[in-house]
Parts: structure tokens; sequence; C-alpha cells
């Protein structure tokens, strides 16, 4: 395969890629790791006009460098509690939206606990998988399969909470009416508008159109109810997929 003298080969960007995952899931400081990074991809840019791979240049495997290489770095603790509050009010935004579109904000002593505990495992979960796909070369389906279970968590997580309220009978701390179901729709909208110019992307407002437009235009449809259900079912995540299909094309298209 011919590689242009100043352009990484696919294996070594995909190598970089993961570093930089496998960096960032470790709490490292996002300056130091682009540093590295940029360093990196310069020696491994001269290493391909001498014909030599990046095991040549780390002296080791993938997973050994990574590991060798967040052990030198200090942890972030700052930069990791600074998205604990972000991801926090994402999750609460995308559940107060939801609940208020379907006309009953009413939260539990339960759901209050719950929710923001749901947040915290999925993020160390996140983390963990993370670091573990990008140090691990697994194959396409391998690695599908794990971010599918993965992904199948917070639906999981979120729908124990919701049984466990259901079986117990936990005291009701909010219970809004209609004024206050639309207040919470604002607030829910001004949250994800917050995030996005925060985090510079589209993510936060482009997810939550996907998620709950086609459930509010199946509404006004004729169908019956159980057509209804299996098309808000299936119509969200069918978009987002295309949606994550594009931008990763997008992506590759760059490089």
């Amino acid at each position: 395969m011919n590689v242009q003298p100043n352009k990484l080969s696919k294996r070594s960007q995909d190598f970089l890629d993961n570093l930089r995952l496998y960096l960032f899931s470790s709490g490292k400081k996002d300056e130091e790791i682009e540093d590295i990074v940029s360093e990196l991809e310069d020696h491994l840019i001269e290493a391909q006009k001498h014909g030599k791979s990046t095991e040549d240049i780390i002296g080791q495997s993938p997973k050994q460098y990574m590991e060798q290489i967040s052990q030198e770095m200090g942890v972030d603790y700052m930069g990791l509690i600074k998205y604990v509050p972000i991801i926090l009010l994402g999750v609460f935004a995308y559940i107060l939206l939801g609940d208020s579109l379907r006309g009953g904000v009413k939260y539990s002593l339960l759901q209050v606990i719950g929710y923001p505990l749901v947040c915290l495992v999925l993020l160390v979960v996140y983390m963990k998988t993370f670091k573990y796909t990008a140090s691990m070369k697994l194959p396409k389906s391998s690695n599908m399969l794990v971010l599918f279970l993965v992904g199948c968590l917070p639906l999981s997580l979120f729908l124990g909470v919701m049984f466990l309220n259901r079986m117990y009978d936990s005291p009701m701390l909010i219970n809004l009416g209609s004024k206050g179901n639309i207040t919470a729709a604002i607030v829910a909208v001004l949250i994800f508008a917050g995030i996005s110019i925060w985090s510079k992307t589209w993510f936060s407002i482009i997810i939550p159109l996907l998620l709950f437009t086609p459930e509010i235009l199946i509404r006004l449809t004729s169908f019956n109810q159980e057509t209804k259900l299996i098309l808000s079912s299936i119509i969200p995540f069918v978009g987002i997929a295309i949606y994550y299909y594009v931008s990763y094309r997008k992506t590759k298209d760059v490089r």
C-alpha cells in the first residue's frame, strides 16, 4: 500500500486515535495528550519514510506502550470532575424533555437518587470500556459487540430504576402541572444548547432531535397505538445510526 510522504498509514493513524482515546479515558490532560500524540505523529511519519512500522518506533506492543505512557502522566482530577456535572445535566435534560413531552414530569425520591447514581456508574463503565477497546486489537465484530452491549446498559439501568420505583412505594418529590411541563421542556432545551456551546459540537442538539422529533410526528398520524409504539422505538435509533455513519465517513474523508 502506497502512503503519501507526509501522511500516516491507516494502521499508524488508528494507533494514534486509540492512544488518544486511551489517555483521555485514563483522565489525562487534553493539552498533554495532544502534545504526546503530535510528537509521536512526527516520529511515525519519519519512520514511514524509512520503511519502519509503528512497533519499530514504540519498541513494544501498542497496549504496553499505552500503559507505559499513561503511568508516566499525572491524572487530571479537576478535568475529570468538570465532566461529571455536564454528563449529569445532559442526562437530566434528556429525561426531563422526554417526560415533559409526554405530559408527566413526576419524580419520586428513589428516582431523584437513582438517576444520578446511574449516570456515575455509566461514566465509570464507559471510561473502562474505551480504555479496553483502545488498547486491545479486537476484531471489528467483537468491537461492535462490546460497544453494543455497553450501549444497551443505559436503557437497562434506567429501566431498572423505573422497575424499582414501581415495586417500592417511594414518596413523590416532584409533580409538575401543565405550565410546569412547558417550563421543564424549555429548561431542557436550554441545557442542550448550553452543552452544545460548551463542547463546540452539534451532538447534544442533534441526538435529542433524532430521539424526540419522530415521536412527536408519529403522534400526529392516524396509525393505531401498536404501530405508533413500534415506529417510535425503531425510527430514532435508525436516525442515530445514520448520523453516526455519516459522521464517521466525514472523519475518514478528512484523513
